[in-house]
């Protein structure tokens, strides 16, 4: 009960501060307009050339695809890692690990919070703008899309964070773990349907897509296709799998580097 009024607490705390200080709304909300809209006008000009359609799916369904991979993204989970390596190399680390909540706990809760409130507000103005443009496609009015939606999205987060903080604590071990966190990342971003919409992936890289953590984070971009009507209870599944698996790896990690700054004199 402690460790959940500290998230509720950190939440709270930082999404007041985002309201009062709408500097980073900003800052997302232009990054994400800059972003994904220059890529659906690309891609509205190629569906355009090839009659609308393109490898079976139409630009609806591409732009909503696309769109959620950015929405997800304005969380900035990835930041997760750079802040445990700053904490290591600053030695910060060696003072949270004493407090009575648990440093990957704290960490989380802080970053979903940083980010909750761009994340609400994107999510409305963006919702309203592709609306306006281009309308809801027919499997976002599927009686399973806002359940089985919401399920992708907390599972995920909870995938991004054991994901990001793995990264993070190979710092413990590793003096710069920057240049795994590029590797990872880009391809969250590759495999999470970015850029090109997994539907348009070769086969094989589809299912590096499905089944490899990096794509099962970012199944919410699967949840406007129609394979997803099919598919959700299995994809969902994957994402379960991985979170049980990652969230595993992360717990023993997290043992080990406590035991070493407690054997280092920390």
């Amino acid at each position: 009960m402690k460790d959940l009024r500290v998230a509720w607490t950190l939440v709270k705390t930082l999404f007041k501060d985002r309201i009062f200080y709408p500097g980073r709304l900003v800052t997302d909300t232009v990054a994400v307009m800059a972003r994904c809209g220059i890529v659906l006008l690309l891609y509205s000009y190629v569906f355009g050339l090839r009659g609308g359609t393109v490898a079976g799916i139409t630009f609806d369904v591409a732009a909503w695809s696309m769109f959620l991979y950015f929405w997800l993204s304005v969380l900035r989970i990835r930041e997760l890692s750079k802040q445990i390596i700053q904490d290591v190399q600053s030695g910060a680390v060696e003072l949270m690990l004493n407090k009575p909540v648990s440093y990957l706990w704290y960490r989380w809760w802080w970053q979903v919070g940083a980010g909750l409130y761009p994340f609400l507000v994107i999510l409305v103005l963006g919702t309203l703008v592709l609306f306006i443009t281009i309308g809801f496609p027919a499997t976002m009015l599927n009686v399973l899309f806002l359940p089985t939606i919401l399920l992708s999205i907390v599972g995920g987060i909870f995938l991004a964070l054991f994901i990001y903080a793995i990264i993070g604590l190979t710092a413990f071990w590793i003096e710069d773990s920057n240049p795994i966190f590029w590797i990872v990342d880009k391809m969250v971003m590759i495999l999470g349907g970015s850029y090109l919409p997994v539907a348009l992936f070769p086969d094989f890289v589809k299912q590096l897509a499905i089944y490899s953590p990096f794509g099962a984070s970012q199944f919410i971009t699967h949840t406007v296709y129609v394979s997803w009507q099919d598919e959700w209870w299995r994809l969902l599944a994957i994402q379960l799998f991985w979170i049980v698996v990652l969230g595993s790896i992360t717990y023993l990690v997290f043992q080990r580097a406590r035991r070493r700054v407690s054997v280092n004199g920390g």
